[in-house]
């Protein structure tokens, strides 16, 4: 976590023991290739209303954005700036993703995963809604790399479509979202940019 993210988190309400979900350390080993992923790669737009297990959710996030060496991440950055966060929409509430812990963090008590739809309903019925955000305040983010996090963004969401592939999930990339409604809900200060969004769930049977 760089400085910036560091203090807008803290600038957040200090949660609760009851608010942090520690996820279990993400299986290694499951999944198929990189190849075999590649092939499966597709986006979805139907998902079934069962919940993805804490298992599952901590091979996605830890896919996404989690750590794979002490101070390295499994999606590259520019400038290794590691500025993306990314925050998980639940029916049980809205949660900053830890990934030194490997936790999730509540910040707000809502279910968001309406607002993370927007004007797409069929987004909302996915039991699980990754929003890619990113925290800008580093000066480096100035013209000409103003939008270099937008491609970070994009790494991410490569990384999702590959977990959920590889481990038979359904999701999307999703550009549209309810920004304002989210930056509220979430309390984020006007540096954090809200890039992408991925609706996760396990597939309808076809």
């Amino acid at each position: 976590m760089t400085f910036h993210i560091a203090i807008f988190a803290a600038a957040m309400c200090v949660a609760a023991a009851e608010d942090v979900i520690k996820l279990p350390a993400p299986d290694a080993d499951s999944g198929v290739t990189v190849t075999q992923a590649l092939k499966a790669r597709r986006s979805q737009r139907a998902f079934a209303e069962a919940e993805l297990s804490q298992a599952e959710l901590s091979g996605l996030l830890w896919a996404a954005n989690g750590f794979n060496r002490p101070d390295k991440r499994t999606n590259a950055t520019g400038m290794n700036k590691q500025t993306i966060v990314l925050y998980v929409c639940m029916k049980s509430g809205a949660y900053r993703y830890d990934a030194k812990a490997n936790a999730l963090v509540k910040v707000c008590g809502d279910d968001l995963r309406g607002a993370v739809a927007g004007h797409q309903p069929f987004a909302a019925k996915a039991p699980v809604s990754i929003v890619i955000a990113a925290d800008v305040s580093d000066p480096v983010y100035k013209a000409p790399w103003d939008t270099l996090t937008h491609y970070d963004a994009g790494i991410v969401s490569g990384n999702i479509y590959l977990y959920c592939a590889a481990n038979g999930l359904a999701t999307v990339c999703r550009g549209s979202m309810d920004r304002d409604a989210l930056k509220k809900a979430l309390r984020l200060p006007d540096t954090v940019r809200l890039h992408l969004n991925h609706p996760v769930g396990r597939p309808v049977a076809e």
